[in-house]
């Protein structure tokens, strides 16, 4: 998870700081000052990622070398509380690579040296995991020069104001806030949905607390397993503000869980309202077929009339003429079967292509339109990677809940301890001999120490009873919501998954019956054909006959 962290510093001659020394120790070099006349030898310094200075273009080169910058500016100041260097300390998004914190880096220094004119030197820290430190602090120290660069090369007489007293705080907020802008921006650009925000927990209107800074003295000991007034109180707050967040991801997941089955519940609505849609399409398809074969046949039997009435005026001269007609007749009957038989072998394809103007216009008269698909707008891709993304969020909040409950129980344990030996301490005291013996007042310290001690712990144990049922419920409670979202996405899914089986059913009975369709309209063509067919005329039954 990405978090924000962008401070303001100075480094001033009156608290006795050193800016080649501070230099010497970001850069991981060994330097002389020679305003002090030490060496200053941070070689064997670990975790120093990247370096790099950056300067405006007309610098004198010189300048560019840090050992010959920050003597410069120590020879340039001269006050003896003067201010030698400001420094931006930043963390980077926990998301972000070597390559691309690099590129972070260069952009925010190039805006500073772009702004104020100044020499930017800068590093970027690795984390120091083996002293306890937490793997994601990626962070850097960028320093800078209090003077701009001049038309010549050189250091400006006059120092920049625009972090003195009078223009300080809405310096630092401009650059609180373009730090948060270039974090977004970098995240967004890389592909990460983490962001972050620069305002205060106050300012953002949020239910979360803000912790005290504990400063280096107290970290030190925090690493080291001692118990600090601030550490504790910090660790209180940080388990409030987790018991927050994890509500808010368990409430996040839930509605990515109500997306989901939602996206389920439209997909299967759609494939139903298509199927019907479909149903329709084809059924008036089907009408259009049959009408067109109602007309073939009729003009079939039409002109099975008009071929029977030829037969019967067969002239008895000159029958070339008749004869051509006769055929003409049986040619077009011919084409015309031809026509009906593919006609009814159409697939629905075929029908939608031929009767596309008639099937456009029907629809437009009774207003029937193809479903849209409403669950389009739902990723399941995103929304399973978004579910991930979140119960990693809760495990990792729950890993810092029971690290913190760990930490107190330790301290609990160590409270204990110390009041056993001052329990202890008073029940027996030793005379100038070393001799040991109970006394009666510190008897009823004793007894005054054993009550406080019983009624803290029934405090105790009233919070923890009361904190456990809260827990319960709100488990519970999600664990109900969870149970039933899981219950309609198996029923939704077995409904789809029954329709689908159903229509699959149809697709298989409609392919097992095609062969017998095909083999009865082969049956029936030959008759139709026949029976369409002009007879020929029988010379033993026909009294007209005569064949001269």
């Amino acid at each position: 998870m990405a978090i924000y962290h962008f401070s303001v510093k100075t480094m001033s001659r009156s608290n006795g700081r050193s800016a080649v020394a501070c230099a010497a120790y970001r850069s991981g070099e060994k330097l002389v000052c020679d305003f002090y006349g030490k060496e200053q030898d941070y070689t064997k310094k670990t975790g120093v990622e990247f370096t790099e200075i950056y300067a405006p273009d007309n610098t004198n080169t010189e300048l560019l070398n840090r050992q010959i910058l920050w003597n410069e500016v120590e020879k340039v100041e001269r006050r003896k509380d003067a201010l030698l260097a400001r420094e931006f300390e930043i963390a980077f998004p926990s998301e972000l690579n070597a390559e691309q914190r690099k590129n972070m880096l260069n952009e925010l220094c190039q805006d500073l040296v772009k702004k104020y004119g100044v020499i930017v030197d800068a590093a970027i820290h690795a984390p120091h995991t083996s002293n306890g430190s937490d793997e994601r602090n990626y962070h850097a120290h960028i320093m800078f020069t209090t003077r701009s660069i001049n038309e010549h090369g050189d250091f400006s007489a006059k120092k920049y104001r625009d972090f003195s007293r009078d223009n300080g705080t809405e310096t630092v907020s401009y650059w609180r806030e373009s730090f948060a802008e270039l974090c977004n921006h970098h995240l967004e650009q890389n592909g990460f949905d983490e962001r972050v925000d620069h305002r205060s927990y106050q300012d953002q209107e949020s239910d979360l607390e803000a912790t005290q800074h504990e400063g280096p003295q107290a970290t030190y000991l925090r690493r080291r397993g001692i118990f600090t007034k601030i550490s504790l109180k910090n660790d209180e707050i940080k388990r409030r503000n987790l018991e927050i967040k994890k509500v808010i991801a368990l409430d996040e997941n839930i509605n990515v869980s109500e997306d989901l089955v939602q996206k389920v519940r439209s997909e299967l609505q759609f494939h139903q309202s298509e199927a019907e849609y479909l149903g329709k399409i084809s059924q008036k398809l089907s009408e259009f077929q049959n009408e067109e074969l109602s007309k073939l046949t009729a003009e079939l039997d039409t002109m099975s009339s008009e071929i029977s009435e030829l037969h019967k005026k067969e002239p008895l001269f000159f029958k070339t003429k008749w004869i051509n007609q006769i055929n003409d007749l049986i040619d077009q009957h011919n084409t015309q079967l031809d026509r009906q038989k593919h006609i009814s072998g159409l697939s629905e394809t075929e029908k939608k292509d031929r009767y596309s103007n008639q099937l456009n216009k029907w629809t437009e008269e009774n207003q029937l339109h193809l479903p849209k698909k409403s669950f389009e707008k739902f990723n399941e891709t995103n929304i399973r990677v978004k579910q991930r993304k979140l119960n990693d969020q809760i495990l990792n909040i729950a890993h810092q809940l029971s690290e913190i409950s760990r930490r107190e129980n330790e301290y609990q344990e160590y409270i204990r301890i110390q009041r056993m030996e001052i329990r202890n301490s008073y029940i027996f005291e030793e005379d100038d001999y070393g001799n040991k013996y109970f006394s009666p007042q510190n008897g009823e310290k004793q007894k005054r120490l054993y009550a406080e001690d019983m009624e803290e712990l029934k405090i105790q144990k009233l919070h923890a009873d009361f904190t456990k049922s809260v827990k319960m419920e709100v488990q519970q409670e999600f664990d109900r919501k969870t149970a039933l979202q899981l219950e309609n996405y198996r029923k939704d899914r077995e409904s789809r998954e029954q329709q689908l089986h159903e229509e699959q059913e149809q697709r298989d009975e409609q392919e097992k019956r095609a062969p017998d369709l095909l083999a009865f309209s082969r049956r029936e063509d030959p008759k139709n054909q026949q029976k369409n067919e002009p007879k020929k005329p029988d010379p033993d039954n026909n009294p007209d006959y005569m064949p001269w």
